[in-house]
């Protein structure tokens, strides 16, 4: 019969004392001879101990906490403790990567100190002048500029040069410098290619912009601020005396210098490094709150006046415009459309790219343009075959531990790895010139730049470094919009919402909103009216009966 009284003793048993007892003899045995062994391969762990904290029978125990509650609070307040968190819909994308332009991007660790630009140890060589309005659209600074200057970025430069606006720009007659910006993120070997492969149609200098004006990716010392300077921009001399060659050559007073280029190839940048002021805003990841509500990227043509250092009566004004804006092709192929789009975003390379809907399409696009070995060690992937993008994928989902349930390895989340990495600049790679016949030699102003620049073994043998060579990028054949003027971003921000509305819905862009408010309008009219709930009836006590056997009926049962 089952035990019905509850144990009131909670000693255990013999048994099981001596069996708890025989797994904690166990579990020290195969410890220490764990142990043994680590120590004889040379395998020492050492306990680190866990901090105590401070003493109760301390006597100054509640001066300390308070003051520890002090530097929390002052380091919060001043915004050194903020981490930017990702937000809920982190894992989603977008179909564009100018729609998050007003939104914080988390920086890595090296770059989430607060950077100070010291303007009073920063002395420029130029007096900062003021920023006039410049011309509507492109053809008018076509027009009116003496000289054409056409940033590229270093890593890809012949993939920034339109043909169309080189071509009107020599129907013009129109002197044209080609700037290689950004010549510190490649190899010294690839530079020089480069400028002896432009220099056959055109005059190409190296440019680096001033420190002041680039991303930090180095990490200083702890609790030291980093003060950068807007005057130490390398190839600035040679591009002023290539300018002062064509003021005298025009004998004229004043030289109008148009500067163009796609998006965030460092138009804004470079003048402001020849300047040694920042006078006009640059792109800048943006890390915070209140960084966001700034310009991010220009947006109308702007001029500055400034005069050539050594020749005071010779004056340039520059026109800086906005990054080029193609004309829409028709694809017949819907892979060419995507190829042609994922080359715009890795060229541009601004916003959140790992932030895209379709991240695998980028990646696919640049796998097929890298050097399958140098993408293997970079990431340390087993051998794949060129342009395997679900190989290439798979190795790095493996290696980052990114697999979802039933052990599917997740593909969109290594991609958006490799463009994070693209974006960062940690990724670091560069191209060469095609069908470039017989070795060049730098000309005497490139020594300024070539200096600085590390050969193309020192950066493979360094550590930080992820080396990857890519096939060059063919010269845009696309058409330009000549006539189409640049707006304000403030009059798009002020302007009536509604009429934004519908354009963006007529463009097929973000159609976002409409559809929310269409939803709602929905779920209003079909939701019933709500009634007050009835009135719950009183709560009455329920009567009980309790009969009891009299003693004749007692004597009856019992006699039945």
């Amino acid at each position: 019969m089952p035990r019905i009284r509850k144990k009131t003793s909670k000693r255990g048993t013999t048994h099981h004392r001596e069996r708890i007892k025989h797994k904690v003899s166990e579990h020290r045995k195969k410890a220490k001879k764990q142990a043994r062994k680590d120590k004889a391969a040379g395998r020492v762990r050492k306990q680190s101990k866990k901090d105590p904290g401070i003493p109760n029978a301390f006597p100054y125990k509640d001066e300390i906490l308070a003051e520890i509650q002090q530097q929390r609070l002052e380091v919060y307040e001043g915004g050194q403790g903020d981490i930017d968190m990702i937000g809920e819909n982190d894992g989603h994308g977008f179909d564009g990567v100018t729609s998050l332009k007003r939104q914080p991007i988390p920086l890595p660790q090296a770059q989430k100190r607060k950077t100070v630009v010291d303007a009073e140890n920063s002395e420029s060589k130029i007096p900062a002048t003021p920023v006039y309005r410049g011309p509507s659209t492109l053809r008018e600074v076509l027009d009116k500029a003496d000289v054409l200057v056409c940033v590229v970025d270093a890593r890809d430069p012949e993939a920034g040069i339109s043909e169309v606006v080189m071509k009107e720009a020599k129907e013009k007659g129109k002197d044209m410098i080609i700037v290689v910006n950004k010549a510190d993120t490649i190899p010294r070997e690839s530079l020089v290619e480069w400028l002896g492969h432009l220099r056959r149609t055109s005059t190409a200098i190296p440019f680096r912009v001033s420190s002041a004006f680039m991303l930090p990716y180095d990490s200083p010392a702890k609790g030291a601020k980093a003060v950068r300077p807007m005057d130490d921009a390398l190839g600035s001399k040679a591009l002023w005396s290539q300018l002062e060659s064509f003021a005298n050559r025009k004998e004229c007073d004043e030289l109008v210098v148009g500067v163009t280029g796609v998006t965030n190839s460092g138009k804004s940048a470079m003048i402001n490094s020849l300047f040694g002021a920042e006078l006009l805003p640059i792109y800048k990841p943006l890390s915070s709150a209140e960084a966001a509500k700034l310009p991010y990227t220009t947006t109308t043509a702007q001029e500055v006046v400034a005069s050539i250092p050594g020749s005071e009566s010779l004056k340039v004004r520059f026109i800086d415009t906005p990054g080029l804006e193609f004309s829409r092709e028709e694809f017949s192929d819907n892979s060419e459309r995507c190829a042609a789009r994922a080359r715009d975003i890795l060229l541009r390379c601004r916003g959140r790219l790992d932030r895209l809907k379709d991240p695998i399409s980028a990646v696919t696009h640049m796998i097929s343009r890298a050097e399958t070995q140098d993408l293997m060690l970079a990431y340390n992937l087993p051998a794949f075959a060129k342009g395997d993008t679900t190989a290439f994928l798979a190795g790095i989902a493996r290696v980052n531990s990114l697999v979802k349930t039933a052990s599917v390895l997740d593909h969109a989340g290594a991609a958006r790895i490799v463009l994070r990495d693209w974006s960062s600049g940690k990724l670091v790679r560069y191209t060469v010139p095609a069908g470039l016949n017989g070795s060049s030699s730098p000309v005497e102003g490139d020594e300024e730049v070539l200096a600085g620049l590390r050969m193309r073994k020192e950066l493979r043998k360094a550590k930080d470094v992820m080396l990857v060579k890519l096939a060059a990028g063919e010269m845009d054949k696309r058409d330009v919009s000549l006539d189409q003027e640049w707006e304000e971003e403030e009059n798009e921000d002020s302007g009536d919402e509604s009429e934004r509305d519908e354009d963006e819905s007529e463009d097929g862009e973000d159609d976002g909103e409409e559809e929310e408010s269409g939803e709602s309008d929905v779920d209003e009219e079909e939701a019933p009216e709500l009634l007050p709930p009835a009135p719950s009836p009183p709560a009455t006590k329920r009567k009980r009966t309790v009969s009891f056997a009299t003693p004749e009926k007692r004597r009856r049962g019992r006699a039945r």
